[in-house]
């Protein structure tokens, strides 16, 4: 059990910029450690992505709790967001002490979450894309446009993708 809370303390203090932009560093280092398979990882961010809260945490207590039931789910979740108490303490001090510009910082951060959110992008399509699943990125764009295009509730998107890919998979 140390070694996956160990694994998610990395995760919260590598990670920067929410939920896609930690999905990439979350998959390698669950891959990697063999804490879940590709198919089982794909699973738990789904679940995560789907119940309510931050995508990291959900899916740090999700893992803790199919590895070591409730204290794993416990641990991961503390220990995931340990960091982010470290890094906002300390970024208050120096903002403090060298009286930063926060929103020319935020700016210069905002480029940094843009990379990272693309590439999570990338290795969340590529498996689509090599396993030619041209039904699920046609999910994907029509839940994508929706979202930018509507002014829907996006539950009631989300929910829809899920009932079309449910459908699909029963033809």
């Amino acid at each position: 059990m140390l070694k996956m809370i160990l694994i998610f303390f990395e995760i919260g203090f590598i990670s920067f910029g929410g939920g896609w932009a930690s999905l990439g560093v979350i998959k390698q280092l669950i891959l990697e450690n063999g804490l879940l398979t590709e198919k089982a990882l794909q699973s738990a961010i789904s679940i995560s992505q789907m119940t309510p809260g931050p995508v990291a945490v959900n899916l740090a207590t999700y893992i803790g709790y199919l590895k070591y039931g409730f204290l794993g789910a416990f641990f991961n979740t503390i220990f995931l967001i340990i960091p982010a108490i470290i890094y906002y303490i300390v970024a208050k001090n120096l903002l403090r002490k060298f009286n930063i510009n926060k929103k020319r910082l935020i700016k210069s951060l905002r480029m940094g979450t843009i990379i990272l959110i693309s590439m999570t992008l990338l290795s969340v399509l590529k498996p689509v894309i090599i396993n030619r699943s041209l039904i699920s990125l046609l999910i994907a764009a029509y839940a994508f446009i929706l979202f930018m295009k509507t002014k829907l509730d996006p539950i009631y998107i989300i929910l829809s993708s899920a009932l079309m890919g449910l459908i699909i998979a029963i033809l």
